[in-house]
């Protein structure tokens, strides 16, 4: 795990002083606290800021061949690098390190940039060939592991985050209008947006190719990977029970191979049946007992730190209880500069708060179990499309209100939000549709929920401001006409792992765990599990209004039936008490 950055040379103006890219490294310390390794000639500045977790003594970066003719840096992890290693030593090519970096420079002088294709883990590589003087970035196919980039007159930057970009003095900082429009609806970018104009995110799958001293008009950009949703009626035919058994084994499998490194390794926790999945089984695979980190929140209601330590103490584990109580309100600024996002929702305190932890203790590696409900449709809204279309088919939408107030006061939700579905149900749905790829996004009706006085804070001096009802420049664009043949739950799912996976789950896992330098490893996004998942019939996912049916059936006999079976709770973080309470931080009435 590191960050990495770079500058490539577009044109006959020479690089700039090499302290540039030493701020640019500086910048993204954080990332890699426990080294800092560069490459400069007269074309290419690239560096990385390492966080140790393989070879430790031996794999650093950047990367060579041993001719020096292939440079790599990365940030992440190649969790199939031995097997790749072995490869290209039968090829001939002498590695020097027995990390997972190494096999970068040596897999592109033998496979060109389609080696990429060939690796399993999170990503963000840059490889430059100085025969060639070809820069290569490629970006893992989930979007785990973040990388953006800037072009200027002169130059390619490109970095972890965007403010090691600015540190170069090379570009101006200043909000894109559009993401702020995108912010009050979406909650993030549309991607490959990010807040600051000029910045762009290389998209998840993606690769970027671009020769020195050729100008802007040469970069090239290109997916590899998409996510193989079958076809209505081309669905993976296994049974229920079978497909049970199969997950089971896949991701204890997958489970196995994240947690290889020479440090040691624990996981985070909380009462359900994901994070609970992932536990379960690293404490099977390693044969003794694991760390396991935990988030109190000591006066909600939503607090499940007592379900978690009753569970961790069933396997024998080590459980850490991380209390976040109003002061974790301070870390609400600190958060913002590590995110680069001013988040509306801000879960990502106590994760900070989480990773923190987890740092002082000794660790650099924790499982999560993010990435489920992306997959299996585990959030509320896949459940309220079903009800919704139910009602619509059988000629009962006037029992919505009824039925919207009952399963809300179900799921614990807060008070007032059956009612504002209720009227947000009333937008005519083939209008939705034939803005959105002919599919209603699944969070929709949230994005309404976040448009109160959006036109008041956003059309100063007569701006006009992006309705709700119309989708953001470029969303369609990143489906490329692929929704159409899908089965509805499915093409939700696909806008769910295309945008707001990457875009908000993973980019704040990523940020604040790195903010002190903690690597999160996500078992359930490894690409070769999520390609399983996809072809399973969507029935298999949720269930009559059972979401996540195939995992919890295949958790029974590794879970206690309490915890397969419990609805999912959403991670709320108490904003009433933090933020708005005699106990809120001097800033926070100040703003």
């Amino acid at each position: 795990m590191c960050g990495i950055a770079g500058i490539l040379r577009l044109s006959k103006r020479p690089l700039p002083e090499r302290r540039i890219l030493s701020a640019m490294l500086s910048a993204i310390s954080h990332r890699g606290p426990d080294e800092q390794g560069s490459y400069f000639d007269e074309w290419m500045h690239v560096g990385a800021v390492r966080l140790s977790i393989l070879d430790l003594e031996k794999g650093g970066q950047p990367a060579k061949t041993p001719s020096g003719r292939t440079i790599a840096v990365q940030n992440g992890e190649i969790y199939n690098f031995a097997t790749l290693a072995r490869d290209l030593q039968k090829k001939g090519h002498e590695l020097s390190s027995t990390g997972d970096t190494i096999v970068l420079p040596h897999m592109h002088e033998e496979y060109g940039a389609e080696f990429v294709s060939q690796l399993r883990g999170m990503y963000a590589i840059a490889v430059w060939d100085s025969a060639e003087r070809r820069l290569l970035l490629c970006r893992d196919r989930l979007g785990i592991k973040p990388l953006f980039f800037a072009k200027t007159t002169d130059y390619l930057l490109f970095a972890s985050e965007i403010k090691a970009l600015l540190a170069t003095g090379l570009i101006v900082p200043a909000i894109d209008r559009r993401s702020l429009d995108d912010l009050f609806s979406l909650s993030y970018p549309c991607p490959p947006r990010s807040m600051f104009k000029g910045v762009d995110e290389l998209l998840p799958a993606h690769t970027l190719m671009v020769y020195a001293g050729r100008g802007r008009a040469d970069i090239r950009i290109e997916r590899y990977w998409r996510i193989p949703f079958a076809r209505c009626g081309e669905h993976s035919r296994i049974g229920f029970d079978d497909a049970a058994s199969e997950l089971k084994e896949r991701l204890r499998k997958t489970i196995a191979d994240h947690m290889v490194a020479d440090v040691k390794v624990g996981t985070y926790l909380s009462s359900g049946v994901d994070s609970s999945s992932v536990t379960a089984l690293a404490r099977e695979i390693a044969g003794e007992p694991l760390d396991c980190f935990t988030i109190s929140f000591p006066s909600s209601t939503h607090d499940e730190a007592t379900r978690a330590a009753q569970f961790a103490a069933s396997l024998g584990c080590r459980h850490h209880l991380v209390e976040c109580g109003p002061e974790t309100a301070e870390l609400f600024l600190d958060s913002v500069y590590h995110t680069e996002l001013p988040l509306q929702y801000p879960v990502s305190l106590p994760l900070q708060r989480l990773s923190k932890v987890v740092q002082e203790q000794g660790f650099k590696v924790v499982l999560t179990g993010e990435g489920v409900d992306e997959q299996y449709a585990g959030y509320d809204c896949f459940r309220l499309e079903r009800i919704r279309k139910v009602l619509e088919f059988a000629g009962l939408s006037w029992l919505k209100p009824y039925i919207y107030r009952r399963l809300f006061s179900w799921l614990g939700s807060p008070q007032g939000m059956a009612e504002f579905f209720i009227k947000v149900q009333r937008y005519p749905d083939s209008k939705i549709r034939q803005e959105f790829s002919n599919v209603r996004p699944p969070w929709y009706d949230i994005w309404h929920a976040l448009d109160i006085h959006r036109s008041d804070l956003l059309g100063v001096n007569g701006r006009s401001v992006r309705p709700i009802e119309v989708a953001p420049e470029g969303f369609n664009e990143l489906f490329d006409g692929t929704l159409k043949d899908l089965h509805p739950l499915d093409a939700a799912l696909a806008i769910e792992m295309q945008t707001r996976l990457p875009s908000w789950t993973v980019l704040v896992d990523d940020r604040v765990s790195m903010a002190n330098g903690v690597e999160t490893r996500v078992p359930f996004l490894d690409h070769e599990l999520v390609e399983w998942v996809a072809k399973l019939p969507p029935s298999y996912k949720l269930r009559g209004l059972n979401e996540k049916a195939i995992l919890r059936a295949s958790m029974k006999g590794v879970l206690p039936q309490d915890t397969r079976k419990r609805i999912k709770q959403p991670f709320y973080s108490p904003i009433k008490e933090w933020f708005f309470s005699p106990q809120s931080p001097e800033f926070a009435s100040s703003l």
